[in-house]
C-alpha cells in the first residue's frame, strides 16, 4: 500500500505540532512541515498506522531535532530549535572567526611594529578614530531600525537578533578613545574598532540573506 495523503486537519495538526515548537522560521519551515508529513503518511501507508499513532511515532523522531538549544557562538541567553540552531551555527561560525581575526590583526601589529607617533599624529589619529566609530555607530543603529520594523523570521534574523548588542561595542570604543591619553594610542580600541567595523559588515551582510530568504520562501 502507497503512502496515504493527511487531511486538512491532520495538516493543522502538524503545523500546531509545529508551532508549538517554534518552527516559525520561513526558511526552514515548509522543509520540516512537508518531511513530516511525508513520514506520517508513509507510516500510515506501509505500516497501516492510525493518524494518531503515526503522528505520536514521528513527533517522537523529530523532537530530538526540535528540542530548545543555544550555542557559545550566539550567547547562552539565546535559545531556539537544534534544527534551526544547528543552520545558524553553519552559515555564521566563519563570521564568527573572521570578527575575531579582524580584532586580533591591529592588536598584535601593535605588538610587533611598535610604531611610534608624534604628539600632534596621535591627537589627529584620535579624533579620526572617534569620528569613524560615531559614523560605524550611525550605520550600525541605522540597520537595527530597518530591521527592528521587518516581521518575518528565519534562521538569518535570528542571527541579526543575536549580533544586535554587538551595538554597545562602538560605545566601548568611543570610551576607550575619550579616557585614554592624548599622548597615546592604545591597541585596544583600535582593535575593538575594527572588529566592531567588520560585525556591521557582518549584520548588513545577514539582513540581505533575510531578505533573500523572506523573498524566496514567503507566501504572498
Amino acid at each position: 500500500m502507497g503512502a496515504m495523503e493527511l487531511t486538512k486537519e491532520q495538516l493543522q495538526r502538524v503545523a500546531h505540532y509545529l508551532n508549538v515548537k517554534d518552527i516559525t522560521y520561513i526558511d526552514l519551515r515548509m522543509e520540516v512541515f512537508d518531511h513530516i508529513v511525508s513520514d506520517i503518511e508513509a507510516k500510515m501507508g506501509a505500516e497501516k498506522l492510525d493518524f494518531e499513532t503515526a503522528f505520536y511515532s514521528v513527533k517522537v523522531k523529530w523532537n530530538g531535532h526540535l528540542i530548545q538549544e543555544s550555542s557559545f557562538y550566539f550567547g547562552l541567553t539565546y535559545s531556539l530549535p537544534k534544527i534551526v540552531l544547528d543552520k545558524a551555527k553553519k552559515v555564521y561560525k566563519k563570521w564568527f572567526f573572521l570578527t575575531v581575526i579582524a580584532y586580533l590583526i591591529p592588536y598584535i601589529l601593535f605588538d610587533q611594529l611598535k610604531i611610534t607617533f608624534s604628539e600632534n599624529a596621535i591627537r589627529e589619529l584620535n579624533i579620526f578614530l572617534q569620528i569613524l566609530t560615531v559614523c560605524t555607530l550611525i550605520v550600525f543603529f541605522g540597520l537595527l531600525i530597518i530591521k527592528f520594523k521587518e516581521k518575518n523570521k528565519t534562521t538569518f534574523s535570528f542571527i541579526l537578533k543575536a549580533l544586535s548588542w554587538n551595538f554597545n561595542i562602538g560605545f566601548i570604543v568611543l570610551f576607550y578613545l575619550n579616557d585614554n591619553p592624548k599622548d597615546d594610542l592604545q591597541k585596544y580600541p583600535v582593535s575593538f574598532l575594527a572588529a566592531f567595523i567588520f560585525m556591521t559588515y557582518s549584520y548588513f551582510h545577514f539582513y540581505k540573506k533575510h531578505l533573500e530568504a523572506v523573498k524566496k520562501h514567503k507566501i504572498s
